[in-house]
């Protein structure tokens, strides 16, 4: 049954001579416990953070299993990862149309009286739009299968099924695994046509993504060089962000 409070969230005292199992529940602790407080904020709210935080909690605990992939029970994590996969798409699509949504809303107030009603026709065909994709969001929430993986997500954040080699000390194992987003995000980079694509930014903005998650994990072991690290690739995450916003508002 799934527990009344949510797993603690916060340090848990785990640093580099802690075995790297530790630090693994840790980071999948503090991704499940936010998942848990705003999975019911969806159902009872209207506000796009409650879908955003939850959508950034599932992103977050793939990114988790993925980095740290090669220390879990693949017949664990790749189940878990498919049905992340499945609540994230979901919450997705809600949260992209909202967000197109507010952009367009903002853009319209400047327009002159003839063209803003004009606009308001569009804007109300995006409103029904989310009102559908909210619809199938919560009747997703409210089903078996999500509940399924939500007793999973707490067992894992009380024991996530690793491997014995995850019984080593943290600093041992953890830095290198966190290393490799970094290395496909640098990779990535070097590779970009000359102009890139919107495509392939929206692809490095997801490279970014992944190497700051892996770093912010890692930061109780690595120190402030992985915090410093984790804010640069989130910098970089936003503005790539912002035109990944403006590519999908003109289209």
């Amino acid at each position: 049954a799934l527990p009344l409070r949510p797993p603690a969230g916060g340090p848990l005292g785990v640093g580099a001579e802690s075995p790297a199992r530790g630090v693994i529940r840790s980071v999948v602790a503090q991704s499940v416990a936010a998942l848990l407080h705003h999975g019911p904020l969806v159902r009872t709210s209207r506000d796009p953070e409650a879908v955003h935080q939850a959508r950034v909690a599932t992103r977050k605990l793939r990114s988790h299993l993925r980095t740290f992939g090669p220390l879990l029970d693949p017949e664990w994590s790749d189940p878990v990862r498919t049905e992340l996969g499945w609540v994230a798409m979901s919450l997705g699509a809600v949260r992209d149309q909202e967000v197109l949504l507010e952009r367009l809303r903002e853009r319209a107030r400047t327009l002159p009286a003839n063209d803003l009603r004009s606009a308001l026709g569009v804007l109300h065909l995006l409103e029904v739009d989310i009102e559908a994709l909210r619809k199938k969001l919560l009747a997703d929430l409210d089903s078996t299968r999500y509940v399924d993986l939500l007793e999973r997500l707490v067992a894992a954040a009380h024991a996530p099924n690793v491997l014995p080699e995850a019984d080593q000390p943290a600093g041992a194992v953890l830095p290198t695994l966190a290393t490799a987003p970094w290395r496909r995000l640098r990779s990535g980079v070097k590779n970009l046509p000359d102009p890139p694509a919107d495509a392939d930014l929206h692809r490095i903005r997801i490279l970014a993504k992944r190497a700051r998650y892996a770093a912010e994990a890692v930061a109780p072991v690595v120190g402030a060089g992985a915090v410093t690290f984790a804010r640069n690739a989130a910098k970089l995450q936003t503005i790539l962000g912002e035109h990944q916003d403006s590519v999908t508002a003109q289209a």
